[in-house]
């Protein structure tokens, strides 16, 4: 009773492990991934595609740092490459950054390029998934209407309303959708700012002629994309969407600055019914300025009666 059980033995509790003598004096083995040279690393790379290039920077941070890189050559190389094996579109070289900078806080570089043309067709601000989007290769950027009327102002406006001299635009890259010049917030003060101290300095007319000369440059450049972007288009039967979108971005600038004239709100116009486009969108024809200050001439007309007929309409509109 109570003594020692027979036949068994009690549990032995088993004796920690030493930690692994380490030899301070070597160092430590590196992954087989961080030794891979840059020359094997481009030729391994060869046979992807635009697409298998982004999943494999999405492996591992080693590889993500080796194709995400936009100041090496290397990775510049894998990318160009991939893009001329397996894309035929874009086939023009990235585009040099404009000359007030970039709208993005990204250069353009292969990767982006690529990103922008083919894979990320959402609006780089909004990323809203159901607003189509388009690229604005003056600006460098892929955003929607509404994001793209938050971020440009046209050069009437600026003329006009903010009493801005256009010597001071000479520089700005612009997009001219239906020849209506359309220019990038962000650059506006940069510009100004150049403008005033060349107009101090007395060196007006060399800054004029400086900023005319690289803006020159980097528009036929860009003009180059913008008509290889209309012929993939068109390959596509797209070419009556891009002639529409480019009415209506002419034509809704305008009729904001018709509101802002007429101290009435631009959104009103569309609720009831006095904002309309200059042409039937079944049907595409080139409009002359004709066209667009006849088009202009009818929406102030329509303005002005509704503001004569009843007082309380005129409220209604009123931005008062």
């Amino acid at each position: 009773m109570g003594g020692k059980i027979i036949g068994t033995n009690p549990p032995q509790q088993r004796k920690p492990r030493p930690p692994p003598t380490t030899d301070s004096t070597k160092p430590s083995r590196p992954p087989a991934t961080s030794i891979i040279p840059p020359e094997l690393f481009i030729t391994i790379c060869e046979p992807l595609t635009p697409d298998d290039l982004f999943s494999l920077s999405q492996v591992s941070r080693y590889f993500r740092n080796l194709l995400c890189s936009t100041n090496s050559s290397a990775t510049q190389s894998i990318w160009r490459k991939s893009r001329l094996t397996f894309l035929s579109y874009p086939s023009l070289p990235p585009p040099p950054p404009p000359p007030h900078g970039s709208a993005c806080p990204d250069d353009m570089d292969e990767r982006t390029y690529i990103l922008m043309t083919n894979i990320a067709i959402r609006c780089q601000f909004c990323r809203d998934r159901k607003k189509p989007s388009q690229i604005f290769w003056s600006f460098q950027v892929r955003c929607c209407d509404d994001c793209f009327h938050q971020h440009t102002i046209s050069e009437y406006n600026l003329i006009k309303n903010y009493n801005m001299a256009k010597d001071a635009l000479c520089g700005l890259p612009y997009t001219s959708p239906c020849d209506y010049k359309i220019y990038w917030k962000d650059h506006i003060p940069t510009a100004q700012s150049d403008y005033s101290l060349a107009l101090e300095s007395d060196l007006l007319s060399v800054w004029m002629m400086q900023q005319k000369a690289k803006l020159e440059r980097y528009m036929s450049l860009i003009e180059r994309h913008e008509w290889e972007f209309k012929n993939e288009m068109t390959k596509w039967s797209y070419q009556t969407t891009l002639s529409l979108q480019e009415i209506r971005l002419r034509s809704s600038y305008m009729a904001e600055e018709i509101a802002s004239d007429m101290n009435l709100d631009p959104e009103k116009l569309r609720d009831w019914g006095i904002y309309w486009y200059p042409m039937d969108t079944k049907t595409v024809r080139n409009l002359t300025e004709d066209d667009w200050d006849n088009w202009r001439v009818e929406v102030e007309t329509e303005c002005k009666n509704i503001r004569r007929k009843s007082q309380k309409w005129f409220y209604r509109f009123s931005r008062a």
